[in-house]
């Protein structure tokens, strides 16, 4: 008994390890990463936002200029960052978009930079995150 006790959080780590590995056995599509559940949005094009959408989406826009090709509306609440999309992984900038309270839209020249911007980002968990495209078409 006296043993028991001076090894019981390893024994209590090991019934732990054996119920997750029991459970991966009889269920093994428990544990995967559901791609369909996150391709959708991509296919369907949620996250794609006209300027002429963006007051509807509501909240404070937090607008995230990648470079200088972008033309930002004039929309009372909203904020501005400005950051390179290879800087854009640093904690700063990651802290101040997961601090927004509402939308973050990203804006670039070349959409294909704000798409893989959009992509990284939602794939870490942040949600309401939008690409401005310039056109409604």
């Amino acid at each position: 008994m006296k043993t028991l006790k001076q090894y019981k959080y390893i024994v209590a780590a090991a019934v732990l390890l054996a119920a997750l590995a029991a459970i991966r056995t009889f269920n093994p599509g428990i544990f995967r990463y559901d791609a369909v559940k996150w391709a959708e949005p991509s296919v369907r094009g949620d996250y794609m936002i006209t300027l002429d959408k963006l007051p509807a989406i509501g909240g404070e826009v937090l607008f995230v200029v990648l470079d200088d090709g972008c033309q930002i509306p004039d929309l009372p609440g909203s904020a501005i960052l400005r950051a390179d999309s290879h800087e854009l992984a640093a904690g700063d900038y990651i802290r101040k978009i997961r601090k927004s309270k509402g939308p973050v839209v990203f804006c670039s020249g070349d959409i294909s930079v704000s798409a893989r911007v959009w992509m990284v980002l939602s794939e870490t968990g942040i949600r309401d995150l939008y690409i401005l495209k310039k056109d409604p078409a």
